[in-house]
């Protein structure tokens, strides 16, 4: 599963219009990844095995992704920076910056989604439900930024509608994990939970974005 993830991300990077959208939803987007840590986590036998299939599946994406570029080349050894003795060397320090990032990250993300998934699927029903709640938060709150400033900006009917695929995908997923579990099922708290932490995750990935974009906090 890793190993297709992180290829059809790459692949994602090379597509334009309706196919970028597309793919993006379902290879190189926080629901498509934070899906699979999630789905991973959900099937394993106990908490332990929970984690480390979530944080492997993550990192082997992660490994597969960057491997294709350091593979591949274009992306680092053409590269050209001013004043730079070596053209694609700061590029391929880029690169491998990045891995290491990502595999931190896939480390830290794949042991919140593998608790998460094993939560939902053995934990009592009200602890279930929390988890499935915080589960659609993280899911989804990248695809509803992306969905409002759609809107927002006018940028196009194809960016909005993969950023609430995101969102719909993700209520669509955690709700079926919940229903999967032994039960009582709370569904009023797990609908209470989505939608008070997708506010919150929402308000983070806004900042994450200005940060991305202009470097600063606020």
């Amino acid at each position: 599963m890793g190993v297709v993830l992180g290829g059809l991300a790459y692949t994602a990077d090379f597509c334009q219009g309706l196919l970028a959208a597309v793919m993006l939803l379902v290879s190189s987007s926080m629901f498509a990844w934070g899906a699979a840590g999630l789905a991973f986590g959900f099937a394993a036998r106990d908490r332990r095995s929970a984690i480390g299939s979530a944080v492997t599946v993550l990192a082997v994406a992660t490994l597969v992704y960057y491997g294709i570029i350091l593979v591949d080349g274009h992306r680092w050894r053409d590269a050209v920076a001013d004043g730079d003795a070596f053209p694609g060397a700061s590029s391929l320090v880029s690169v491998l910056t990045a891995t290491a990032f990502w595999i931190a990250a896939s480390v830290a993300g794949g042991t919140v989604l593998g608790f998460l998934g094993q939560a939902i699927h053995r934990a009592r029903p009200t602890v279930a439900a929390l988890a499935a709640g915080c589960s659609f938060a993280l899911l989804a709150g990248q695809g509803a930024v992306a969905a409002t400033h759609a809107y927002a900006l006018g940028t196009g009917w194809t960016w909005f509608v993969e950023g609430v695929a995101e969102v719909l995908l993700a209520a669509a997923l955690t709700a079926t994990l919940l229903g999967r579990g032994p039960g009582p099922h709370r569904w009023w708290t797990f609908a209470g939970a989505a939608v008070a932490l997708l506010a919150a995750s929402h308000a983070v990935w806004v900042q994450l974005d200005t940060i991305r974009t202009t470097g600063t906090l606020w």
